[in-house]
């Protein structure tokens, strides 16, 4: 893993010399990058950004050919026993390869698995979202149509009513119409009964005076 602090260069330090590796295995700074036959066509990165990758560890040291069971934090590689006490006998933080590759293997767990829930957070998310969406779009198209039923209940109300009041007219000059029909009727029905009674003292009167011419 990448340390927090500054790596110095291994042969620099050697000559009493602090200077600031760049990163690579054998935690050179650029002067001795190039001066080196191994290195010389290395490309370099920032040793802050260096990480050790699971894939790239080596089983068995090059060098000596024994198990690499090390890891050496100042200058980012793997070392053997050896390698310790010859080239490595100054580094501080020597730490056990297996714990080093496991803590490496658990955080690259650890960023997919967190990959893996904020993708199903976003998901998630975007599901209530969507939930929320249609609740919302639900209840504004229930209150459109119970504004279009109240609407078209008034409108519905209101020809009621017009047919209602026109109903009612009609009604009202049938029945006056029918009732002046009846009162003009009987005013004439009263009128003839009027002319019969007189006819009929009319005759009344000329039979008493026939009776009485008679008698005389």
């Amino acid at each position: 893993m990448a340390s927090s602090k500054p790596i110095p260069c291994g042969p620099c330090q050697e000559g009493k010399v602090n200077t600031k590796a760049d990163n690579c295995e054998e935690g050179l700074c650029s002067s001795h990058h190039k001066r080196s036959k191994e290195t010389f066509n290395h490309k370099s990165i920032d040793a802050k950004s260096y990480k050790p990758s699971t894939q790239a560890i080596r089983t068995e040291c090059d060098k000596h050919g024994q198990q690499l069971n090390l890891y050496c934090p100042s200058h980012l590689m793997p070392c053997c026993d050896e390698c310790i006490s010859t080239s490595h006998s100054k580094c501080t933080g020597i730490k056990k390869l297996e714990g080093v590759v496991k803590k490496t293997v658990i955080e690259k767990s650890k960023e997919s698995v967190d990959k893996d829930i904020n993708s199903i957070l976003h998901l998630l998310d975007k599901m209530v979202n969507n939930k929320s969406t249609n609740i919302k779009t639900g209840g504004q198209q229930s209150e459109g149509i119970k504004e279009s039923i109240v609407k078209i209940q008034n409108e519905i109300n209101k020809y009621l009513d017009c047919l209602e009041e026109k109903f009612s007219k009609e009604t009202d000059n049938l029945r006056d119409q029918e009732k002046s029909t009846a009162i003009h009727f009987i005013s004439e029905v009263e009128g003839k009964k009027k002319k019969l009674k007189e006819i009929k003292n009319i005759c009344i009167q000329s039979q008493q005076i026939v009776q009485n011419f008679i008698h005389f």
